[in-house]
């Protein structure tokens, strides 16, 4: 039987993971094994979605500390993945994103010559100036099957040519993420309490530019004296303000669990982020958000009403969100399919093991 190696490392992934793996098992057509690489190690960023979420234990733990040298923990990562698939015997890899932990693992994968399957591809946002944006060319370009979150992805990929033979397939699955909204929707409780604005901030570009996290930092500091804001704090943000000697005069937290997030969506009026997962998280929540990107990953949510983008700058920021009581949402519009994404992907999975290596027998 093929063993499914699940390779995690970050929030979004957790998530993700939870869902198909859950899918898969409940096929039972795969074994499946689950490798954290280390890239969110902290209780608060990685354990409490385990426990919340029911992921089984992790079959691999690897050491993905390198001290902040996004290189570095690629090779690193590449290279301990490596070692494992090949003492591996009948297996493929799934990966999802476009983060550090997406790349290592497709690396190994191909030098292991394991068929790697990504999920979430086809975003384009034009700029390669974005390490997410490199991470997720190369591992679109590398994966054996891609699977897209929304239509706008799946024509991205054919129009790049993906999809013209057996080792580039491209298929439109719909979005774990809201699989997993829609799971989790009744778990959460009524919103209460008085008016607030729920903002994360962790890109890269936002935060290593001290010019850039101060224009948002003042930004937030402003609203914050017309609504409040509450920020659960990435540890690398929180670093960075420290270090920039900046004042945050808003409430900050500490990273919350997938369940306070959903609590904290379902509460908020507005959403302020530059995270790609949060700002669809806010879509399924019939929230409008401001995304702190000039090429956000999903415009198909601009496109619906849903969101503004704008750049990282004090005068931008306020001027965006004045505009978001304006906008009228289609928050009806199925971009992201209808909540059965990971039914999809695993079915795609046992059909095409099926036509390459005959029927995949179930397990007891």
């Amino acid at each position: 039987m093929k063993t499914i190696l699940h390779v995690v490392g970050n929030r979004p992934q957790f998530i993700k993971l939870a869902v198909l793996y859950k899918e898969i098992a409940e096929s039972k057509t795969f074994d499946q094994k689950i490798i954290h690489t280390g890239q969110h190690w902290t209780s608060e960023m990685s354990g409490v979605f385990f426990s919340e979420l029911q992921i089984p234990a992790v079959d691999l733990q690897l050491d993905g500390k390198t001290n902040g040298y996004p290189d570095l923990f690629i090779a690193q990562i590449s290279v301990q993945l490596q070692d494992y698939f090949s003492s591996q015997k009948d297996c493929l890899v799934f990966v999802y994103g476009d983060t550090n932990t997406t790349l290592a693992a497709t690396m190994a994968a191909m030098r292991t010559n394991v068929q790697c399957f990504h999920f979430e591809a086809g975003i384009r946002t034009g700029d390669n100036s974005m390490p997410e944006e490199i991470n997720r060319v190369l591992t679109d370009r590398m994966a054996f099957t891609n699977y897209c979150c929304t239509t706008e992805n799946y024509q991205t990929m054919l129009a790049e040519g993906y999809g013209s033979a057996i080792n580039n397939r491209v298929v439109l699955s719909g979005d774990l993420m809201y699989d997993a909204f829609l799971q989790h929707a009744g778990t959460v409780d009524e919103p209460a309490g008085k008016p607030f604005v729920l903002t994360t901030i962790h890109r890269a570009l936002n935060i290593l530019l001290p010019s850039n996290l101060n224009q948002i930092i003042d930004a937030l500091n402003k609203i914050h004296k017309q609504v409040p804001v509450i920020m659960p704090a990435h540890p690398h943000t929180q670093k960075r303000i420290s270090e920039y000697g900046l004042t945050a005069e808003f409430n900050f937290r500490e990273p919350v669990g997938y369940r306070e997030m959903q609590k904290l969506l379902t509460s908020c009026s507005y959403v302020i982020t530059d995270s790609g997962g949060l700002a669809r998280e806010a879509f399924f929540s019939k929230k409008r958000s401001l995304v702190i990107m000039e090429k956000p990953f999903w415009p198909e949510i601009v496109a619906a009403s849903g969101s503004i983008n704008c750049a990282p700058d004090k005068l931008s920021i306020l001027d965006a969100f004045e505009k978001l009581p304006l906008l009228q949402p289609d928050f009806s519009k199925p971009i992201f399919g209808n909540g059965t994404a990971a039914k999809i992907i695993q079915q795609d999975l046992c059909n095409f093991i099926t036509k390459i290596f005959g029927p995949v027998r179930r397990y007891p």
